[in-house]
């Protein structure tokens, strides 16, 4: 019976922390705001630039260049000593512009796809806690049956056992998924001050 009780207080414990805050999106699993799209005016100080339109991927140098330092296994030194050499090269208030315009356009396309896995992984966070909240009704149902069902009784002790600890592991992972969006937001804005530090 203690068992079966800790079960449930354990259920009531995660419709309370899986309760979305108030006026956020309630298939949102993090503690971090969830802000859905990025403003290009937040990350570059320079003249206006379109990064869907403005054709990096036809300069082959601006697209190599790109490539390298959106990979997050780079370090950002590394990332901007890249920058600083490419800088180097004629015309570079052309091109510069267009390296930031690829790098926002990849690691915001990054950013979206995380933030899409983020809902989904969410969405099935709440139709697992859905269905413990309702083994865990139907097994205070089978306790207070008369006469109690206690084959019925231990295979929903077995569920609810197995579906917690599921549910558990499965929040415990996304501490560091949570944190993704943020990173790549770093990692942006730290590119586009090394660009702009190279344009006149």
């Amino acid at each position: 019976m203690k068992l079966i009780a800790a079960i449930i207080a354990a259920v009531a414990g995660i419709a309370t922390a899986n309760a979305a805050p108030r006026n956020a999106d309630p298939d949102w699993p993090c503690q971090q705001v969830k802000v859905g799209e990025l403003s290009v005016a937040a990350f570059w100080s320079g003249a206006a630039i379109d990064p869907a339109t403005s054709g990096w991927q036809a300069n082959d140098a601006v697209a190599a260049l790109v490539a390298a330092v959106t990979q997050r296994r780079l370090p950002m030194e590394a990332a901007a000593q890249r920058i600083s050499d490419f800088a180097k090269g004629e015309d570079r208030d052309r091109t510069l512009p267009l390296v930031f315009a690829g790098v926002f356009d990849v690691l915001n396309a990054e950013r979206e796809k995380v933030i899409s896995g983020l809902d989904r992984f969410g969405q099935r966070q709440k139709t697992l806690a859905e269905g413990l909240r309702q083994d865990s009704e139907a097994l205070r149902a089978a306790q207070t049956a008369n006469p109690p069902d206690d084959a019925k009784i231990a295979e929903l002790t077995q569920r609810l056992l197995w579906d917690q600890q599921l549910f558990e592991s499965r929040r415990q992972s996304l501490s560091a998924a949570c944190d993704l969006p943020t990173i790549i937001e770093q990692r942006l804005y730290g590119l586009a001050q090394a660009i702009q530090a190279h344009i006149n």
